[in-house]
């Protein structure tokens, strides 16, 4: 699958991201040290990351016909994602947000999603999924994502679900749609509420059908259930010093499907994931410090001894 192409599917957003020395309390004025705008979204971050990894992304999302929305498909022109699945809606704004990141990499969000932006998803080119490598979709656009995971079902591609905090329902309607089910952690908890990760994993992966099963847990790495092995496997992550850990979870997403559709072994898959994921968190901006194919190639091969990242994959994209 190396050459194939994934779809994302999910909400667009622009993201104005300030960095400032603390979290402001109530009523107070904060001089930002650094900011950043650019295109963002949890499948929009994942489709960014798979272009400078080299893989063809197509971007299927809604945005209003604003200024905000121009600026986002420059951003998608200058990152290389097709966007000729981007509906450009009339009379609408297109989602923004102001974020604020501490010197310690944590952050305070505030977005903003208009309320006429249509969910309805009927539109969509779904007999484009058959092409594709693999579809990877957010819980942001419910109505979207279902789609496409269905037809990604359907057609025998792997769907891969970005499973990010959301009301209990609606994921529970959603993961069974999906044949990879990757959790953040505040998003397993809400599904198997006062389990541990493992335990969780294994109860939700006994409740549904798909055939990976996996939660990101930030500093320390992730856990991951394959229905092949019948085992939660723990990748742990580099240590980094963090400078910014927004978008970081929607980098290792992305990662992942790179590693899908190289048809890497998934220890190696999440070992790469986790790094991608550490390299974006130590560059202040979102998703400005995703890596690049050689950046990756770099630090991995710096890394090998600490991640026991197999070399049989350096030299190869």
């Amino acid at each position: 699958m190396k050459n194939k192409h994934v779809i994302c599917v999910g909400a667009a957003c622009w993201d104005t991201v300030f960095q400032v020395e603390q979290i402001p309390a109530a009523g107070v004025k904060a001089l930002a040290l650094h900011a950043v705008q650019r295109a963002a979204g949890m499948a929009v971050n994942a489709a960014v990351a798979l272009s400078r990894l080299g893989i063809s992304v197509q971007m299927w999302t809604r945005i209003g016909d604003d200024e905000t929305g121009r600026l986002f498909m420059q951003e998608m022109q200058r990152e290389r994602i097709n966007a000729d699945g981007v509906r450009v809606l009339a009379g609408v704004q297109t989602s923004f947000s102001s974020i604020l990141v501490d010197l310690q990499g944590e952050r305070t969000l505030v977005p903003f999603f208009d309320a006429k932006i249509p969910a309805d998803a009927s539109w969509l080119p779904l007999d484009k999924v058959a092409d594709a490598g693999a579809v990877l979709v957010d819980m942001r656009w419910r109505e979207g994502a279902a789609a496409a995971l269905s037809q990604a079902r359907q057609c025998g591609v792997p769907g891969i679900l970005d499973a990010d905090t959301a009301p209990a329902q609606d994921l529970n309607d959603m993961i069974p749609l999906a044949s990879h089910v990757l959790f953040s952690a505040s998003a397993l908890n809400i599904v198997r509420p006062g389990l541990a990760p493992e335990a969780a994993l294994l109860d939700v992966a006994a409740h549904n059908p798909a055939d990976v099963v996996g939660v990101t847990l930030g500093p320390q790495g992730a856990l991951l259930w394959t229905r092949a092995s019948g085992r939660v496997l723990h990748v742990p992550a580099p240590r980094i010093q963090a400078v910014d850990t927004l978008g970081a979870g929607d980098v290792w997403h992305g990662t992942f499907v790179w590693g899908l559709l190289r048809g890497l072994p998934m220890p190696d898959i999440v070992k790469w994931a986790n790094l991608a994921a550490a390299m974006k968190c130590e560059v202040f901006g979102g998703v400005t410090g995703t890596p690049t194919w050689a950046q990756l190639q770099a630090r991995a091969a710096s890394e090998t001894e600490t991640l026991r990242v197999s070399t049989d994959y350096l030299n190869t994209n």
